[in-house]
């Protein structure tokens, strides 16, 4: 048996565990800095995984019930292993029941250079038969507070990363969402606690918390009363219907937590996150993502091929760098003219493309763009070959009616011939069409039957964590087979949004919402944990708006268009090449780039972010105008060197806007910012600071004695 202390730190941040007398794991704490035990007794800690009977004063991390029908768990350690690993390191703490033949390892995994952790858990027994595990968290660390407050991220379809900030109470606050395919629609798995009063950028300390899950999230935070304030954070998928039978000698792996401290507000935590994911989530994440021209909201359906040529002469005209084929250009039997028909019959509809996917791809090279296509593999519509063939390949319950939504039922990928049909489809299409680089993998309905007929019946509730898995087992083989070939995550918006699914992809569609002054909103509430690169943001005619004004705001993401260029005016056109022109010089800086969030959206009339580079010589600057005011003020600035001259200039604007270039100090600079050109809403600016050399004071001339 183990005994001692643990201390399990990634950078200034992380855990101190400590075995009681008992045996049991304590949390001594889990915060910046050193943390002592002081005077106390290590037994008034709170127990670090607190399990269902064990601790009747909080919520179980942990709820089983044994095979012998025995619903308690009673855990003490039985050993601790550290392992060096390639930018870190792995801290296992082994776990065990005190009378039944169950064990729990608490896995560490620390990014020092990033300054982040994530925590897992793994559960394995030694029964007779099988076990139930009812609720598995995976993590819920006691957080020591004295004013808490929460900021979540919730929404539906169009409302995505709509921010909620509210004090912590006695008591529990739940956050949970459903559904085991875009499941983020409710809930974004990503949250902000600041245990001392509310943080801001530059001030306060913040605990950023993810859970890397592409299924359905539960996020519990439960305070408890003084005078040991804390507040117990349960985070993992949600057991709602998921009681999960585990047999003999299989180990149960729960999603990973990813954690983030602060002790000085957020913006030093959002360059940890970003720094992490770049390097270690998001696949390439050193690549400068693509110029992308979706035909989605030009045609929707209604399409033919030389609409298509059209379109990418047009995108082309426009700077962009690859054509986005949508959904439509599927289907011979049952042909993909609106969303009742077609899905998983993924051959070309010869009426629409006589030339086919690679006469199509060819024609893009020739005006020099890539070529992606959309794809939704997960799904079949019930009027096609395919549900005809094999109507026992969707997710159903027997004795319940198929309930259908946007006219599709989802493929049951519980079944290894159902994922080998997808692979195998996909396989087909990137191999028979070279010219393809890029997929949107779409998913445009949530699970209502929930049964698998490769589940036994005492088994189906596994089907929410099961589904999850075999869904990342068809991403990875695909990713394994094409590295080249970039993905985009979509879930009708931003339902997937998660850094575990995102590990299989390049970026995400944040929401299907291209409102621009609604996406600085939910961009500025993502950019919190996501760097701009990976969230695709495009130009639309989304309620009519201005085009100058949209393309300011998508130019702070990863930049392109949905748009009939068939349509666009001759000034039209102009804006938008000149926003394509302007992106490409900055989008080094946009995408790698340190972002800094100067003025908020949720605060008044008015945003703006800033992206340094990494060696502080170039800076780009985004302000908008969100609606009318009396203007004045200035554009607060960060991340400059203080002893270095910038030049700023106005690179890209829209509305009538007075902004000549000049040169200033980087202290200057910081100190009092640019001056705020904008007064009226759907306006923007954005400038380019580039360092030059010092202009030299003139010498002092000697004055001749008379």
């Amino acid at each position: 048996m183990y005994s001692g202390s643990i201390e399990v730190r990634a950078g200034d941040a992380g855990y101190r565990l400590e075995v009681d007398g008992d045996g049991r794991l304590r949390q001594v704490g889990f915060r910046p800095g050193q943390i002592e035990r002081g005077p106390f007794a290590v037994e008034v800690f709170p127990l670090a995984y607190p399990t269902w009977g064990d601790d009747p004063g909080c919520s179980p991390a942990l709820r089983v019930t044994n095979h012998d029908g025995v619903t308690t768990t009673r855990l003490v350690v039985d050993a601790y292993e550290q392992v060096p690993l390639d930018g870190g390191e792995e801290h296992r703490i082994r776990l065990v029941d005190r009378d039944e033949p169950l064990r729990i390892v608490l896995v560490f995994r620390t990014w020092p250079s990033d300054q982040v952790l994530e925590q897992w858990v793994e559960i394995s027994h030694d029964q007779p038969g099988p076990l139930v595990l009812h609720e598995i968290a995976a993590a819920a660390p006691a957080v020591s507070v004295e004013d808490p407050w929460l900021t979540h991220y919730g929404g539906a379809w169009a409302g995505e990363w709509t921010t909620r900030e509210e004090p912590l109470l006695l008591g529990t606050k739940l956050l949970e969402s459903r559904g085991a395919v875009r499941p983020h629609l409710q809930l974004s798995p990503f949250f902000l606690l600041s245990p001392s009063g509310r943080s801001s950028e530059h001030d306060g300390a913040v605990l950023a918390g993810s859970l890397a899950w592409g299924g359905a999230v539960r996020l519990a935070f439960e305070r408890g009363h003084p005078p040991w304030d804390h507040v117990r954070v349960w985070c993992g998928h949600s057991p709602q219907g998921a009681d999960y039978v585990l047999d003999p000698g299989i180990v149960f792996t729960s999603p990973r937590m990813v954690w983030a401290w602060s002790a000085s507000g957020r913006a030093q935590l959002t360059h940890r996150l970003h720094r992490f994911v770049r390097d270690n989530v998001v696949r390439d994440g050193a690549r400068l993502r693509t110029t992308v021209f979706n035909n989605w909201e030009a045609t929707f359906f209604d399409f033919d091929e030389a609409k298509l040529l059209s379109i990418i002469d047009g995108a082309r005209e426009l700077g962009a760098e690859l054509f986005l084929l949508d959904d439509g250009w599927f289907g011979v039997e049952h042909p993909r003219d609106g969303d009742h028909a077609g899905l998983g019959d993924w051959d070309v509809n010869p009426r629409k493309l006589p030339s086919g996917i690679t006469g199509l791809a060819e024609a893009a090279s020739s005006a020099g763009l890539r070529f992606g296509l959309w794809v939704e593999p997960e799904m079949v519509s019930p009027a096609s070959h395919l549900y005809g063939s094999h109507p026992e390949w969707v997710v159903s319950q027997p004795t319940r009616r198929r309930y259908e939504e946007r006219h599709q039922l989802v493929l049951d990928l519980c079944r290894r011939d159902v994922r080998e049909f997808v692979i195998t489809t996909l396989e087909r299409l990137l191999q028979e069409n070279p010219g393809i680089s890029y997929l949107k993998w779409d998913a445009n309905r949530d699970i209502t039957e929930p049964g698998s007929a490769v589940l036994a019946a005492d088994r189906q509730t596994n089907f929410w964590v099961d589904t999850i898995r075999a869904r990342w087992e068809v991403m990875a083989e695909i990713a394994g087979r094409h590295p080249d070939t970039e993905v985009m995550l979509c879930a009708s918006g931003g339902g997937r949004v998660d850094l575990g699914t995102l590990r299989y992809c390049h970026e995400v569609w944040l929401s299907d919402n291209t409102d621009a002054a609604t996406r600085v909103r939910m961009q500025w509430a993502a950019s919190h944990f996501l760097p701009p690169q990976v969230i695709g943001a495009h130009v639309t005619r989304w309620g009519g708006q201005d085009l100058a004004f949209a393309c300011a705001v998508a130019m702070s993401a990863r930049f392109g268009f949905d748009l009939d260029s068939d349509g666009l005016s001759a000034e039209e056109r102009a804006v938008c090449r000149r926003a394509t022109e302007a992106y490409h010089r900055i989008r080094d800086l946009v995408q790698h780039g340190d972002l800094h969030r100067l003025v908020s959206p949720d605060e008044g009339a008015r945003a703006a972010l800033e992206s340094v580079a990494a060696d502080r010589s170039r800076a780009v600057v985004f302000a908008y105008q969100l609606a009318d005011d009396e203007g004045g003020g200035c554009c607060p600035l960060a991340g400059l060197d203080p002893g270095l001259t910038y030049q700023s200039s106005l690179l890209y604007f829209a509305g009538e806007i007075a902004s000549p270039p000049e040169r200033r100090i980087g202290a200057d600079l910081l100190a009092s910012g640019l001056p705020w050109p904008l007064r009226h809403a759907a306006t923007a600016a954005i400038w380019e600071l580039a360092a030059v050399p010092a202009v030299a004071a003139p010498p002092d001339i000697p004055v001749a004695e008379e």
